[in-house]
């Protein structure tokens, strides 16, 4: 009798109960972390695929497993079967993921906070500007000196050609070759009134996409000096960027370095 009670305390309902939800758990996570290696092989391998038994050893679990995972994953778009019969690639709902880009007002939530620590920090003005077709928008911005002349028709909502003052350098620089000539090309005549050299500012460019940041002291307005870096998207492209701007008189080789690592460190914190 007393070893039938014991055995009844082991396996009693709730220690049953108990032990189904361990194994439901642990089930669910090894599922979860074989979808996750399954769309990192199949990231890394590009259009042509990967064979059911490549993806298997590559992902170190028996054939069945992964094929059940590719289905899962076919159902909701994350995966695909490739021309050729057998093989794997990542589905268009996967590469639609990697294309998202923030929106303006997503930037302006996400930079609000950060556009206030530069201004506070180093007593700056700071500003965060968007791509519109051939311009750039001031979108938000945080002032710490009223007497600063700002590009833009004096500050939010202004509108500069792209190419025109640091920010909006920053954004033309972060566009592919052919987008830039396009981009240059119509806004020649603006410039032309802007008293901007074109082929000047397209060499320049490079040195920007370079450095990775625009850093001139007055660039266009003389006395006011600034750095700016572009807001780089997951998939590559550039639609935005902040810029801290000071009266030159005000703005030391020192800190304007101390202002860069800053927002060096500030971009990496968001990727």
């Amino acid at each position: 009798m007393t070893a039938i009670r014991e055995l009844k305390a082991v396996r009693s309902p709730s220690r049953l109960t108990h032990d189904m939800n361990n194994e439901g758990s642990i089930q669910y996570s090894q599922n979860s972390e074989r979808a996750a290696l399954v769309l990192l092989a199949l990231g890394r391998c590009g259009r042509k695929g990967l064979a059911l038994k490549d993806l298997a050893e590559l992902v170190g679990a028996e054939k069945p497993a992964v094929h059940r995972t590719l289905l899962a994953l076919r159902l909701h778009g994350l995966a695909a079967q490739t021309s050729a019969r057998g093989r794997y690639r990542l589905g268009p709902a996967a590469l639609a993921l990697g294309r998202q880009r923030s929106t303006p007002t997503e930037h302006i939530q996400q930079w609000k906070p950060y556009l206030a620590a530069l201004g506070q920090e180093f007593r700056a003005s700071a500003f965060l500007l968007e791509r519109s077709g051939v311009d750039a928008l001031i979108t938000d911005m945080y002032i710490t000196d009223n007497t600063l002349s700002i590009l833009g028709n004096g500050g939010m909502g202004g509108r500069l050609p792209l190419g025109y003052g640091l920010g909006s350098t920053v954004i033309l620089a972060g566009q592919d070759e052919g987008n830039q000539t396009a981009i240059l090309l119509a806004n020649e005549s603006r410039y032309a009134e802007l008293g901007l050299d074109v082929e000047k500012l397209r060499a320049y460019l490079t040195t920007v996409r370079e450095l990775g940041y625009d850093y001139r002291r007055n660039p266009v307005l003389d006395g006011i000096s600034g750095i700016s870096m572009p807001v780089i998207e997951r998939d590559g492209s550039c639609s935005a960027a902040i810029t801290v701007s000071k009266q030159t008189s005000d703005l030391t080789e020192d800190e304007a370095l101390q202002i860069i690592d800053k927002m060096k460190s500030y971009i990496k914190e968001n990727e």
